[in-house]
C-alpha cells in the first residue's frame, strides 16, 4: 500500500477531518461528486433522473460501514430496507448494495446474517430477476470468507443475494467456480488496497486476472445456469475486451452489465449506454460521506486533484 493510500485511509478514519469536511459540505463538490444525496428521498431523485435521462440503473448504498454499535447497525438496516421500498415505489430496479460490516458483522456473525436476511426478505417481493437483488460488498480479508459464506446461506434460503469478488485476489477463480453454477450474480471489481500475501501484484497481472475471471463469468456453464455477470470497472480497455469476449461466446448486450461508481467517468457511462450496454452506478447516500469520498480519491492517485478542486467547484454530474 502506497504512502498516498495510507494517508487517504487515515483521513477517511479521522473524526476531525470528517467533521471539518461535513461542516463545509454546502460549498464542497466532493460529496456531490461521489454521493447521490444526503438522505433516501434525495438519492431516489438522483436515481430517477439517471434512469429517465440516460437509461442508467442504480444500486443504492447507505453510508455507514464498520460499525459495532447496535443502534447504528439497526439504523443502517432500516435505511437499506427503506431503499428497497423506495426503489419499488419509484418503479426502478430494486437493487441495494450492503456492506456486511454495516449490518452487524462487526458485532457478531449471527446478528449480521439475521439482518442480511431481513433486508433480502424485504427486497424479495419486488425482485424479478438478475437485475434486482441485494449485492454484498466485499471488504478486506478479515471479512471475505464470512461474506462468501453469507452469500451461500442466503441463496440456500431462496433469497435474492449477489456477491462482489475482487479480481486481484488469487482465490477468486475458486469462488467463481461455485457462483457461476447458481442463479445469482457476481460483481467483479479489481479490488482496492492490496494485501500482498493474498493478491496478484502489478497492474498488468491484475488486469489479466480480471480478464481471466471475466472469461469464467461469460462461460457457457454460467449462461445456462442463469448466472448474471456484472463487471465493475472504469477501464475502457478491459470493457472493450469483455465486449469482444461476450460477442464471441453468444452473450447479448442485455445479458450482462457494467457497473461504475457514481461520479466517476460519467462520459464513459454514457458512451456504453449509447452502444446498447446495460450500465449501473453504485449510488451511495447519507450524511457520513467523508470516509467514502476520500477512499475514492485514495484508490486512484490521479483523482487527487478532486480533493483540492472540490473546495471551490460545484461538482455537477451529467450536467
Amino acid at each position: 500500500m502506497s504512502i498516498f493510500q495510507r494517508t487517504t485511509i487515515a483521513l477517511a478514519r479521522s473524526p476531525a477531518a470528517g467533521r471539518a469536511m461535513r461542516a463545509i459540505a454546502d460549498r464542497s463538490s466532493l460529496a456531490r461528486r461521489f454521493v447521490g444525496g444526503a438522505d433516501l428521498p434525495a438519492a431516489l431523485r438522483t436515481a430517477v433522473r439517471l434512469r429517465e435521462a440516460h437509461g442508467i440503473r442504480v444500486s443504492l448504498f447507505y453510508l455507514g460501514e464498520y460499525v459495532a454499535d447496535r443502534g447504528a447497525i439497526e439504523h443502517n438496516v432500516a435505511q437499506a430496507i427503506g431503499a428497497c421500498r423506495g426503489l419499488a415505489e419509484a418503479g426502478l430496479d430494486v437493487h441495494v448494495s450492503v456492506d456486511p460490516t454495516a449490518i452487524g458483522y462487526m458485532h457478531s456473525d449471527a446478528l449480521g446474517e439475521d439482518n442480511a436476511r431481513r433486508i433480502a426478505t424485504a427486497l424479495r417481493p419486488a425482485a424479478t430477476g438478475g437485475r434486482d437483488g441485494m449485492m454484498l460488498d466485499m471488504e478486506d480479508a478479515g471479512i471475505r470468507d464470512r461474506t462468501c459464506a453469507l452469500h451461500r446461506n442466503l441463496l440456500e434460503a431462496g433469497l435474492p443475494a449477489a456477491l462482489t469478488l475482487q479480481a486481484r485476489r488469487r482465490r477468486t477463480p475458486e469462488d467463481l467456480a461455485w457462483a457461476i453454477r447458481q442463479r445469482t450474480s457476481v460483481r467483479l471489481v479489481k479490488g482496492a488496497f492490496p494485501e500482498r500475501a493474498l493478491d496478484h501484484a502489478g497492474r498488468a497481472r491484475i488486469d489479466q486476472a480480471y480478464l481471466d475471471a471475466a472469461s469464467i463469468m461469460l462461460s457457457r456453464e454460467a449462461r445456462e445456469s442463469g448466472f448474471y455477470p456484472v463487471f465493475g470497472t472504469h477501464d475502457d480497455r478491459l470493457a472493450g475486451a469483455i465486449m469482444d469476449l461476450a460477442r464471441e461466446r453468444g452473450w447479448s448486450a442485455d445479458d450482462f452489465e457494467f457497473e461504475m461508481l457514481y461520479g466517476v467517468r460519467p462520459d464513459w457511462q454514457l458512451a456504453l449506454r449509447g452502444l446498447g450496454y446495460n450500465v449501473r452506478v453504485y449510488l451511495p447516500f447519507g450524511a457520513d460521506w467523508w470516509p467514502y469520498a476520500i477512499r475514492r480519491v485514495g484508490e486512484n492517485p490521479r483523482n487527487a486533484w478532486l480533493l483540492a478542486r472540490s473546495l471551490k467547484s460545484d461538482g455537477r454530474y451529467f450536467g
